[in-house]
C-alpha cells in the first residue's frame, strides 16, 4: 500500500504525527482544539502518544506534536467515521500487520542483540582498562602477602 501517511519507525514501534494524522483527515477543527478532544477517549501519555516540540517550517516557532502509536491512530481514525479515516485505518492495519510479520520481529530482535552486543563489548573494553591500572598494584600487594612485610598500624606506631 502506498504511504498515505509518513510512519517513523525511529523507536521502539511504529509512531504517526498527530498533525500529520489530523491533515490528512481534513479535519475542520484546528488541531490545538483537535487533539484533546480525541484524548478524552481514554488515551495516555506516555503510552498511546507522546509530546514532541518542533520548529516550525514556516514562522520557525516552537510547534506542539504528538507521537501517536498505531493503535492510537487506527482508533481516531474509527471516530471519525469518514472516509478518509476507513482508508487510514486500513493503512495502518497493512502497516501492523508488516511490522508483526516473522521476518520483522527477527530483524527486531537480532538488532537489539546487535546493540546489546555492542554494549557489552564497552563495558568490557572499560572493565579491560581499569584491570590494567590496578594490576601492578595487585602485584605489589602479592608481594607484600608473600614476603609477610605487612604489619599492622599498631606495629607501626
Amino acid at each position: 500500500m502506498n504511504e498515505l501517511i509518513k510512519i517513523n519507525y525511529s523507536t521502539e514501534e511504529p509512531t504517526v504525527s498527530a498533525r500529520e494524522l489530523h491533515k490528512f483527515l481534513e479535519i475542520a477543527t484546528e488541531f490545538r482544539h483537535w487533539f484533546p478532544r480525541m484524548c478524552e477517549y481514554g488515551f495516555k501519555e506516555g503510552i498511546d502518544y507522546t509530546p514532541v516540540i518542533f520548529d516550525h517550517p514556516q514562522n520557525h516557532q516552537p510547534t506542539r506534536d504528538y507521537c501517536l502509536t498505531i493503535p492510537m491512530a487506527k482508533e481516531i481514525c474509527m471516530i471519525q467515521r469518514t472516509e478518509k479515516g476507513k482508508m487510514a485505518r486500513q493503512y495502518f492495519l497493512s502497516i501492523e500487520k508488516a511490522w508483526n510479520t516473522p521476518e520483522m520481529v527477527m530483524s527486531r530482535a537480532l538488532k537489539m542483540a546487535e546493540n546489546q552486543i555492542q554494549s557489552l563489548k564497552l563495558v568490557n573494553s572499560r572493565l579491560n582498562v581499569e584491570n590494567e591500572i590496578m594490576r601492578p598494584k595487585a602485584e605489589y600487594f602479592d608481594e607484600l602477602v608473600d614476603r609477610n612485610l605487612l604489619t599492622n598500624f599498631r606495629d607501626t606506631a
